[in-house]
């Protein structure tokens, strides 16, 4: 057996063990996109424009909400189990829901997310609830959002301060 066809066994035999070792072809874990994050402002001072339309509904502390779409593009399901950020002393995800003709909000310890799905933050659904900000957030500021997903690990975000739409 000459070298050439020696070197061409441990080459496609090399090239094999990869894809093995790899996977299938297109297989893949999540895939994780967050498109365009915003939150609503908020006082620091004590004066709450978050999740709620301004009520003090966490024992006075200024909040805030962020909203953004989580976007799955791969093979396999992942679930979002916390958020951080240095502008708020507690961050909790949360959905809110009518209870009668009251909406609630109330923390959620995670939130599922389909392979080759997506799932949505919106006003008046799931949010991150920001609580007991350090700093003002006016419109047109930004500050980083860590997403922690259960898969996918930590993902950072920048987030928008925005009015949000009627």
């Amino acid at each position: 057996m000459s070298w050439i066809k020696i070197w061409r066994v441990v080459f496609a035999g090399g090239l094999l063990w990869t894809l093995v070792a790899c996977g299938a072809p297109g297989a893949s874990g999540p895939q994780i996109q967050i498109v365009d994050p915003w939150a609503r402002p908020g006082m620091s001072g004590g004066m709450s424009m978050g999740e709620g339309h301004g009520h003090g509904g966490h024992g006075g502390a200024a909040t805030s909400a962020v909203y953004f779409v989580v976007r799955n593009e791969g093979d396999q399901p992942d679930a979002l189990i916390g958020a951080a950020t240095d502008v708020a002393e507690t961050v909790e995800l949360h959905e809110t829901r009518m209870e009668g003709d009251v909406a609630k909000m109330h923390p959620v310890p995670r939130v599922e997310v389909p392979a080759r799905g997506q799932v949505e933050f919106r006003p008046r659904g799931l949010h991150v609830m920001l609580i007991g900000l350090r700093r003002d957030l006016k419109v047109g500021d930004t500050f980083t959002l860590t997403l922690r997903f259960e898969k996918s690990g930590e993902k950072q975000v920048t987030v928008t301060v925005k009015e949000m739409n009627p």
